[in-house]
């Protein structure tokens, strides 16, 4: 059974061998390898769009189900490559005599916290739920391909979720999600920010007049993140020199280019092992835990709190107990997946903690016990709850 997605028109054969041949009125690849086909010696679809060339200068004009913004083009490409991906697991799987249901997980691009926890999440449910979990990088927010309904689930920060859903804060004018629900709290974010081992910068203060990155185009709840810890130590972008970057793993790339003094990521994630590699060791920087400026980092952040860390062979960057005003990583679905689906997801995640640790470091913060988290304005699906009344864990637990 493959999942309901709502793509554009199109016209779909069959073709041998694999080319890339981009159209060239929009640059869609109209054709390409996958390894779960070159496996099984099948090839994706060839997919002729709709397009038109606008005149001869050189401008593009992309017909996009009846849209042309640069967002709709992105949402597009998405749906093609969900409609790619599903259609050949289809093919694969029912030509095979299987019958396990083929979902995707939106991430951010390899290299990230999300996409090393993602596809930890899509091995686990892949073995243990009956079902096939396939990873979907994605250049900016996981939540985007929800909400069209071209993923099944996706990882993103608790506060995102809540500004996203609402309408409001970065997403201001695009209106509520109201198709959003929670499956999960997978475990909180830490993601302070770092500074080479040497490096005169000994806490958030230090950073007054320093090279930040800025920008994120393609992350912009990675951008509050950094105002919020700004915040904490009473400072503002107003206060730094902005080095404009679109998304975070580019903004690891400008640290280790020399372009920033410092940068942020998810404590675990292999990034931080690719920089450590490059420049040498690194070494996180503390918050402030007074009252007054917690708050203020609070304000900028819902859903955050603070927690003290401690040192832990693999988190090397934390090199002594520190606070750290955090928030919640989430996993995310829409209301229409059907509930055994996600009920399947949840209860592969919560009997199966020791397989995710091990296939992934950063999910050692997973707590089996702590999934169903309260989050002022957001709900949770119903195939979840189902599994948590089970289990013990509902109603959630009040942060």
């Amino acid at each position: 059974m493959v999942s309901p997605l709502t793509p554009p028109p199109m016209t779909i054969t069959f073709m041998v061998p694999p080319r890339r041949v981009p159209c060239p009125s929009c640059s869609f690849l109209r054709h390409a390898s996958h390894p779960t086909c070159t496996a099984l010696r099948l090839w994706l679809p060839k997919v002729r769009m709709r397009c038109s060339i606008a005149n001869r200068s050189g401008r593009r004009k992309q017909s996009v189900a009846g849209h042309d913004s640069r967002e709709n083009v992105r949402m597009h490409r998405l749906r093609l490559r969900a409609v790619l991906c599903t259609t050949l697991a289809a093919v694969a799987f029912d030509g095979g005599g299987a019958h396990a249901q083929t979902i995707t997980a939106a991430t951010t691009q390899p290299g990230s916290l999300t996409h090393s926890l993602g596809s930890a999440v899509a091995k686990i449910a892949t073995e243990f739920a009956g079902v096939r979990m396939v990873v979907q990088p994605q250049g900016g927010s996981s939540l985007l391909p929800i909400a069209a309904k071209i993923s099944e689930f996706g990882f993103s920060n608790s506060f995102d979720v809540v500004f996203f859903t609402s309408g409001t804060g970065e997403y201001q004018g695009r209106g509520p999600q109201k198709n959003i629900r929670v499956v999960a709290r997978i475990f909180p974010n830490l993601s302070p920010l770092y500074v080479r081992l040497d490096s005169p910068i000994k806490n958030l203060k230090d950073l007054k007049g320093k090279r930040i990155p800025g920008g994120f185009a393609a992350q912009k709840s990675l951008l509050l993140s950094y105002t919020m810890q700004l915040a904490n130590a009473g400072l503002t972008y107003d206060d730094v020199t902005v080095v404009l970057t679109p998304n975070v793993v580019k903004s690891a790339d400008d640290f280790v280019a020399g372009k920033v003094d410092s940068f942020t990521f998810g404590l675990g994630a292999g990034k931080l092992k690719e920089v450590a590699a490059a420049v040498g060791p690194l070494r996180a920087l503390p918050m402030d835990p007074d009252p007054v400026a917690i708050a203020r980092a609070q304000a900028i952040l819902p859903t955050s709190y603070m927690m003290v860390v401690k040192p832990a062979p693999n988190f090397p960057e934390i090199r002594q107990e520190m606070p750290l005003v955090v928030y919640d990583f989430t996993m995310q679905t829409y209301a229409e997946v059907p509930d055994d689906v996600v009920y399947k997801v949840a209860k592969a995640m919560h009997d199966h903690t020791k397989e995710l640790t091990a296939t992934f470091a950063g999910l050692r913060r997973f707590n089996p016990k702590e999934m169903a988290i309260k989050y002022d304005g957001l709900e949770y699906h119903p195939g979840a709850i189902k599994f948590y009344k089970e289990i013990g864990q509902w109603p959630p637990k009040e942060r």
